[in-house]
């Protein structure tokens, strides 16, 4: 499939990367909740002086990320879990990439094979504390094949088009939605 942002200056990743949003714009947590995440670790710190009072910037990827955090306590799953689903997500080594993801971190390379290849994928968190990102025949052929029993799990995919669409006031996360949103399975 051809890049629809292919004429533009920066690509899909470097869009996603882009510290373009503050925590007001995410109706879905309170400054609160973010300042608390940081201190316990779900969320990284990147600002030069925490103390200072300027307020947080995220790019999307960041976004999701906090918006799966408040889905995930929202099944009553500790703080202890959720930092090893980021472990998991935003670590690079090898151990955690799948077949389609040959360098990069898991978790953006998920999120652009969502937009870009309209992938299904959801997040798990299995009862023995394991996790995976399976796409969806994956995830079926686990669970009809009895691999996966109790869990917990998540589409990706939704999150990330209503992350998008949450946040499509931003001229770059329109052009995004623009380009991709027609190959959506919205």
């Amino acid at each position: 499939m051809l890049n629809p942002l292919s004429n533009e200056k920066e690509s899909l990743p470097e869009l996603l990367s882009e510290k373009l949003f503050r925590s007001e714009y995410l109706s879905f947590v309170t400054n609160r909740q973010v300042h608390h995440w940081k201190e316990i670790g779900l969320i990284d710190d990147h600002r030069k002086y925490a103390a200072s009072g300027m307020k947080s910037s995220f790019n999307f990827y960041e976004a999701l990320w906090i918006r799966l955090i408040t889905e995930i306590r929202a099944f009553q799953i500790s703080n202890l879990m959720i930092r090893e689903v980021k472990k998991y997500l935003f670590d690079s080594c090898k151990e955690n990439r799948t077949e389609t993801t040959e360098e990069g971190i898991l978790f953006e390379a998920s999120v652009q094979d969502i937009i870009i290849k309209n992938q299904v994928r959801f997040l798990i968190i299995l009862n023995n504390k394991s996790i995976k990102i399976l796409d969806k025949t994956a995830f079926f052929e686990a669970i009809n094949d009895r691999n996966i029993d109790h869990h917990f799990s998540l589409r990706l995919d939704i999150l990330v088009w209503k992350i998008l669409a949450l946040l499509d006031f931003e001229p770059k996360i329109q052009k995004i939605v623009q380009g991709y949103k027609n190959t959506s399975n919205e």
